[in-house]
């Protein structure tokens, strides 16, 4: 946890502990809808364990009309943006105020105009393969068909094939925090030949890597510098988030002469993430404020709980009930007290407005209660811009083989045995480019009058949460199981 820049608030103590104001964000976040569930949440005492077990409530709560999602929404909001702090040089600052603070230093801009020549189509890597055209089109349906990813994914992406001169994305510029992130749109951007704006954090073998991506590419990439740093560009360049929100906000202030995407691709452990992802938000929020047009952009993660189509739900169902092993697996779902091949579903939920829809529990309770608020906030992010008729995009990416998730060998079991339950993990360089067209048609098709809930799962790649015949975690056992002699081999090979 940071102890400068975006922070949490210190207690008495001087202490800065993130779960207390963790509890109080979820619980603002429903206090006006559901001022009985506010109050459960604020009476938990163990938030780190009960956490998970009131996300679904949450969830379901949003179903209720598109009215109350936005709701949750801005009160989940305006709550952390409240809470969490901005402090430099002793001062505490709000946290909404940080972009206005006079910058402690002002960066400078280097500029790359890649070599290459920018691509001509969507080109998607795929086990040692490059899918484009006809092939790609097969690997969509096929995924579909075997529910790894939505059919309106699927139609999107064709949609970017049927029309690559969107890749380009002519007329604006993608800000990238996290550019060296390992699903960074990066790779894909600069290759397409979009004008990208670089930042990650200041670590001179990161930014190596970035430049040479840069040099590689077909586009013009920015990135910020520091003049008061001695040495190469690569050790001058690049920003904390966290605590240079000031600074930041002022660079990008100085590329208003188009619109802006400003794409959140940061991930870090436990309080961090929150820390990072409210540092873009103040960023951004900034710049529409002083006049920017500014798109948010986010890829959500499938370990999260949602609100999706009745297909999905029908489908899951249908998968349960055709299995050939069934006869085996009622039996010992019963024996188990039902945590063993659970539904994935329950009933139907349906809005006010006439919405159906399914709720899908997939929380993974090792990644913890900061990465799901993370998350939400994101989510929230997305849906407070679409009400306010301003530009976002978010996609829900898959399981991916990143260093991040297989660090952690429980989780890394999982993925080595997801495919015995239905799904497919994929490798960083195809999720990466599989989201950044995702973002490309966002960027040019008006989106779909909908649920701003459903909206968030429309086009999501999964991998197959949302499709397989049982609940995730009561396939864990198994899952993991199988997973274990890969998960622990001394070097693990991503695939």
């Amino acid at each position: 946890m940071s102890d400068v820049g975006v922070v949490f608030p210190a207690d008495e103590s001087g202490k800065r502990s993130s779960l207390g104001v963790n509890q109080a964000i979820w619980a603002d976040a429903v206090r006006g809808v559901a001022p009985e569930l506010a109050a459960r949440i604020e009476a938990s005492r163990a938030w780190r364990k009960e956490y998970a077990a009131f996300i679904p409530e949450i969830t379901a709560l949003c179903a209720t009309s598109r009215e109350t999602a936005q709701a949750v929404a801005a009160a989940g909001l305006e709550s952390a943006r409240s809470r969490i702090n901005f402090e430099r040089d002793g001062e505490t600052i709000p946290l909404a105020d940080a972009p206005n603070v006079d910058p402690a230093f002002e960066f400078a801009t280097e500029t790359i105009k890649g070599r290459g020549a920018a691509a001509d189509e969507l080109v998607v890597p795929y086990l040692g393969k490059q899918l484009r055209g006809d092939a790609l089109r097969r690997k969509l349906a096929d995924w579909v068909a075997h529910g790894i990813i939505e059919p309106s994914a699927a139609a999107e992406l064709n949609l970017v094939i049927d029309n690559p001169q969107w890749l380009r994305l002519a007329g604006q510029r993608v800000a990238v925090l996290g550019a060296g992130a390992q699903t960074s749109p990066l790779p894909a951007l600069t290759s397409w030949g979009a004008e990208v704006l670089a930042v990650d954090l200041p670590r001179e073998q990161v930014w190596e890597r970035i430049l040479e991506t840069a040099r590689e590419g077909a586009s013009t990439v920015h990135f910020p510098v520091r003049t008061d740093v001695k040495g190469s560009v690569a050790a001058r360049a690049g920003a904390n988030v966290i605590e240079n929100v000031p600074e930041l906000a002022h660079w990008l202030r100085g590329f208003n002469d188009q619109p802006m995407v400003l794409g959140v691709y940061i991930y870090a452990d436990g309080a961090l993430h929150v820390q990072a992802t409210l540092a873009a938000d103040v960023i951004g929020t900034s710049l529409v404020a002083n006049g920017q047009k500014v798109a948010m952009a986010y890829a959500g993660t499938p370990s999260d709980c949602f609100l999706v189509s009745p297909d999905a739900v029908e489908d899951s169902n249908s998968r349960r009930r055709s299995r050939k092993w069934r006869a085996l697996e009622l039996p010992m779902r019963t024996v188990s007290a039902g945590k063993l091949y659970a539904p994935a579903y329950d009933e139907l939920l349906e809005s006010a407005d006439g919405d159906s829809m399914g709720i899908i529990d997939a929380i993974v309770t090792q990644q913890g209660p900061n990465y799901s608020l993370a998350k939400r906030l994101q989510r929230w992010r997305a849906i407070e811009s679409w009400r306010d008729g301003q530009q976002a995009s978010f996609n829900v990416a898959p399981p991916t083989w990143t260093v991040s998730v297989t660090k952690n060998r429980v989780l890394a079991a999982g993925y080595y045995g997801a495919r015995a339950a239905g799904l497919e993990v994929f490798a960083p360089e195809t999720m990466s480019v599989l989201m950044t067209a995702l973002l490309i048609h966002d960027l040019n098709v008006a989106p779909v009058d909908e649920h701003p809930e459903l909206r968030l799962t429309r086009a999501g790649v999964h991998g197959g949460y949302w499709r397989v015949p049982f609940d995730i975690r009561s396939t864990l056992l198994y899952t993991g199981l199988v997973g274990i002699p890969r998960a622990y081999i001394p070097e693990i090979q991503f695939r």
